[in-house]
């Protein structure tokens, strides 16, 4: 049996689950969404997180994370759509945010219609094939090759280039950053360098990552 004679088998099967009504909530019908993603796709090691409409998986210093987020003019019984997102994070918080470094966020800029088994149908097979076809190939490639990544000018995240990246690598993506500022962003980044210089602890404000890392790297420190 060929793959599309298995992934139609598959979408039958999903669809013969469908029951949602006008009576459903919109997050059975994501939480539904989800699974039915997980059934399709080849994501290995990925498990459902409900309180962040989420499919999720962690290695060792990434948190990869595919993630549904709800049309706030969604109406109960009528139309519930979500749009899809792909993040890619490492493990590490931000000391300035408690947030997760950033590697890789794309959103498709479209809205899914899940209510009513045709529109879901579509929905799901559209949504399937997007992430088969641009975000899994680039995070088997994230997990593998990180190098290749960079090579590729597919990640644009200091925090990436920080930890995956040559010195020669880190040192053309910051002068490309520096290049894309305005002149008052530039000032802010070279008085943010002065001051990173005199007291590595200092608070990392945003926008004075490329700053930080950049003595961080001329100094040897750990981040």
């Amino acid at each position: 049996m060929n793959n599309n004679s298995s992934q139609n088998t598959s979408v039958d099967s999903i669809l013969g689950q469908y029951a949602f009504n006008e009576q459903s909530s919109s997050t059975e019908l994501i939480e539904f969404t989800l699974k039915s993603l997980q059934d399709l796709l080849p994501l290995a090691g990925f498990k459902i997180v409900k309180s962040r409409k989420a499919l999720e998986k962690k290695t060792k210093e990434l948190l990869i994370s595919f993630y549904l987020q709800a049309n706030r003019h969604n109406t109960a019984g009528a139309s519930i759509e979500v749009m899809l997102h792909c993040k890619v994070t490492h493990n590490k918080h931000k000391s300035y945010t408690g947030l997760l470094e950033s590697y890789y966020e794309h959103s498709e800029l479209k809205w899914y219609e899940l209510f009513g088994k045709e529109a879901f149908r579509n929905s799901l097979l559209s949504m399937t094939d997007y992430i088969k076809q641009h975000e899994i190939p680039l995070i088997e490639q994230l997990i593998s090759d990180p190098q290749g990544v960079i090579e590729a000018n597919r990640i644009f995240s200091p925090y990436f280039y920080y930890r995956y990246g040559t010195d020669a690598q880190f040192e053309l993506a910051r002068q490309r950053y520096v290049a894309s500022l305005s002149e008052a962003q530039k000032q802010q980044y070279d008085e943010a360098f002065i001051k990173f210089q005199e007291d590595g602890n200092s608070l990392i404000k945003r926008g004075e990552d490329w700053a930080y890392l950049t003595v961080s790297k001329k100094e040897g420190r750990e981040i």
